[in-house]
């Protein structure tokens, strides 16, 4: 029979690989509707290895110290901001969201200053297109990496537990969005970038050279970048002239699932700035 923590890791696991999944499919569906751009490489390569990483990093986040489940075992143990502090719980669980969004916009930040990180974090950034698969291309051990932070955060500050699902949630569907392949009128996407993170904003991110591959770090809220320095409105390319991945990964076999669960370990290891 299985244990309470076990039953918390499954639910929190269903409902964000279901909230995952659904978001794939209205995004995969706006993608169709209203492309962004023609991608470059075949789908044939980057979709087997972004299908089979999505999955896989989705079952290494389930693990029985899932940050959901911690969450609930330290506040029945009488730890965290919701039980310590006298906040209205609305208030504890926005900050918490707001403060889990700021950490992760830090350790993006890291990924790419720290040499043995970045050559983790590459494996997103080798994708040669810019479609919603590119969500999914992430290496496990960057995935791991993630959860750990997640892990940390949670034994810190004590967060209450519907906060990480919250954020876990709302993290999970903004991945999907901001790297859709997709148009979206100016009018609208001027606005919404104002608060969220788009995908016009993400996609400079992905873009080659160092100026607009250190920009534009958030998940959820564009505001950090705005305040702390590395917001970027264009690539430096420009719209036209943009180029997405990493120059010294053009080679199509850099798609393979092989060669992509090895590019942490291979040369160069550039830095990016």
């Amino acid at each position: 029979m299985l244990g309470r923590g076990a039953i918390h890791v499954l639910l929190d696991g269903l409902i964000r690989n279901s909230w995952f999944f659904a978001l794939v499919g209205v995004v995969g569906l706006w993608e169709l509707a209203a492309p962004r751009g023609v991608l470059t490489a075949r789908r044939s390569l980057r979709w087997p290895t972004s299908f089979t990483l999505g999955p896989f990093n989705a079952l290494l986040a389930t693990v029985p110290l899932a940050p959901f489940a911690l969450a609930i075992a330290l506040t029945e143990r009488g730890w965290g901001l919701s039980t310590t502090t006298r906040l209205p719980l609305w208030v504890t669980i926005a900050v918490s969201v707001l403060l889990l969004d700021l950490l992760f916009y830090f350790q993006h930040r890291a990924f790419h200053a720290v040499p043995v990180l970045w050559s983790v974090h590459r494996v997103h950034h080798a994708d040669v297109d810019f479609d919603y698969t590119t969500a999914f291309r992430f290496h496990p051990i960057e995935a791991l990496l993630t959860n750990g932070t997640a892990l940390a955060a949670v034994t810190v500050f004590g967060l209450p537990p519907f906060a990480v699902l919250v954020h876990q949630t709302l993290a999970t569907g903004m991945t999907i969005f901001e790297h859709a392949n997709a148009r979206c009128p100016s009018a609208v996407e001027v606005r919404l970038r104002r608060i969220f993170v788009t995908p016009d904003m993400h996609r400079i991110h992905h873009s080659t050279g160092a100026p607009s591959t250190d920009s534009n770090f958030a998940t959820i809220l564009s505001c950090w970048d705005r305040w702390l320095g590395t917001y970027r409105s264009h690539a430096t390319r420009g719209r036209d002239g943009m180029e997405i991945g990493l120059t010294e990964f053009r080679d199509p076999k850099y798609l393979t699932l092989p060669w992509t669960l090895a590019m942490p370990f291979l040369r160069p290891r550039r830095v990016q700035g």
